[in-house]
């Protein structure tokens, strides 16, 4: 019914977050890099999918997508001065308007799941996730695909709402 996803942007987002010098306040760790995030990602198959999408990062290639009113904000509450993006968009066709999540996810200072640890570089909290599929346009969707699953944290939403999930995930460290 909903496809409900983080693909890789194309952006070749460097995930050396230690060796970068970030580990200096908080513990941080390096990452390998995201998979097939080094060339430009075509949303152009995933159109067809489901009955509804949201794709998570896709003011990087809006261009190869259908234009719409909806759009969803993740509001990370980070200090406008960081160097990472104090918020998330994600492209979606089936909610109307643009529509704000907010919840601050910095580093180690991030409210949450207390036992929801970061173990991908990019991952998206259970929370967020939650919210997608909460809202009152994506609320009755009872089928969720993420096809980029990476640390899984759709199928945790999808299990906590009581909704079936398909996860698919290139990376075998993740899939454990």
């Amino acid at each position: 019914d909903l496809l409900l996803t983080d693909p890789p942007y194309g952006i070749n987002h460097p995930t050396d977050y230690k060796s970068r010098g970030r580990g200096g306040i908080a513990i941080c760790s390096n990452y390998q890099p995201v998979f097939d995030d080094d060339k430009p990602f075509d949303p152009t198959i995933w159109l067809a999918v489901a009955d509804a999408r949201i794709l998570w990062g896709a003011n990087y290639y809006s261009s190869k997508l259908p234009d719409v009113s909806g759009w969803l904000v993740w509001d990370k509450m980070r200090p406008d001065d960081l160097d990472q993006s104090t918020c998330e968009l994600a492209w979606t066709d089936c909610v109307k308007g643009v529509r704000r999540f907010r919840q601050l996810w910095n580093g180690c200072m991030r409210n949450g799941d207390a036992c929801e640890h970061l173990v991908h570089p990019t991952q998206k909290s259970v929370a967020l996730m939650k919210w997608c599929m909460s809202l009152k346009w994506t609320k009755n969707y009872k089928t969720i695909l993420d096809p980029f699953a990476g640390s899984g944290t759709t199928g945790v939403a999808a299990k906590l709402l009581n909704r079936k999930c398909t996860l698919i995930e290139k990376e075998e460290k993740y899939c454990e």
